[in-house]
């Protein structure tokens, strides 16, 4: 609806502008093309300016609809449990490598930052 308002806007400031010589013989008045009386330039502007009257009207009436932002979802590794948009994890596993390999559960207690989806 923008692109019509704004070529109408275009094509009336032409036909408002436009203005012509008209050459007549000598002693002969010059006088330009009318319409019952009426100039045709003014004709032709009156009609650019219901076109942008008409189309503003128009555009003014509509209605959106409003979007509902979506919200990211904030999820924590594992089975880690997210509190007040934190996430806490309890354990870590370590792991030893070499001759007297071993796995080892250490009860921590960290925080962390939820990633978000």
């Amino acid at each position: 609806m923008k692109k019509l308002l704004i070529t109408l806007l275009a094509a009336a400031s032409l036909v408002s502008v436009n203005v012509n010589a008209q050459e007549k013989a000598g002693g002969t008045t010059a006088t330009g093309s009318t319409i019952g009386g009426v100039a045709a330039s003014t004709v032709a502007a009156g009609a650019a300016a219901a076109a942008i009257a008409a189309a503003l009207v128009a555009n003014s009436s509509g209605t959106a609809d409003p979007i509902d932002p979506v919200e990211p979802e904030a999820t924590c590794s594992g089975t880690d449990e997210l509190a007040d948009g934190v996430c806490i994890g309890t354990t870590v596993t370590v792991t030893q490598t070499g001759t007297m390999g071993a796995t080892i559960t250490v009860p921590v207690t960290f925080t962390y930052a939820p990633t978000y989806q």
